[in-house]
């Protein structure tokens, strides 16, 4: 077997055939040393990389599906709370949140978390009857008769009601009169004496 190195083409040519006095032309090639170290520890943080985001992708969409899982289940749980509740309590509590966003509107800091206490002041002084007229207390005797859901007189009535809601036997508008007159006078509900010898065991005083 005979053979020729060509160095033009930077390699040995083992084929038997004989040198024909043709030159060979081609072009080196040039390999570059690889650090096989680097290129692994390159490789296996880009794969920690995918993974990671595949885990935050996965753990992100899982959060948000019990995030959601769990609003259902508390709004589901409101609306059965609700449903169980009596028609008039139902129906008392409609008019009070109708009217804490009226005053929210109008500058009174109030929210639905007053909601329970002005329930309580309705319940105790009305029944929660908007119709309601007390004919026998000082008030009544004095020719000012308490009236509605929360028991206004007249002149208080005018006095705290707000522009547009002037009817003291409409609900929302005999609250809205009320709790203004609750926050002018006590600072509000906290300092209401009705709900403070509630809250130490003796019974409802009129406000």
């Amino acid at each position: 077997m005979s053979g020729h190195f060509s160095p033009v083409a930077g390699g040995a040519d083992f084929g038997g055939v004989p040198d024909t006095g043709v030159v060979r032309t081609g072009k080196v090639e040039t390999v570059h040393a690889i650090d096989l170290g680097s290129e692994t520890a390159r490789i296996v943080r880009q794969e920690q990389l995918t993974a990671l985001h595949a885990f935050n992708q996965a753990s992100t969409f899982a959060q948000g599906s019990y995030t959601a899982r769990k609003a259902a289940e508390e709004k589901a749980a409101r609306e059965a709370a609700e449903a169980a509740k009596p028609p008039k309590q139902r129906q008392v509590e409609g008019w009070i949140r109708e009217a804490i966003g009226i005053l929210a509107a109008n500058g009174t800091p109030i929210d639905e978390g007053s909601l329970d206490e002005i329930y309580t002041i309705i319940i105790k002084e009305s029944n929660g009857n908007p119709n309601a007229v007390n004919t026998w207390d000082s008030n009544a005797m004095r020719g000012t008769p308490s009236k509605g859901l929360m028991q206004c007189i007249d002149p208080t009535f005018q006095y705290y009601k707000l522009p547009g809601h002037d009817d003291i036997y409409n609900p929302v508008d005999n609250i809205i009169a009320g709790v203004r007159y609750t926050y002018a006078r006590y600072g509000g509900f906290h300092n209401h004496p009705g709900l403070v010898s509630m809250a130490v065991g003796s019974g409802y005083v009129g406000y």
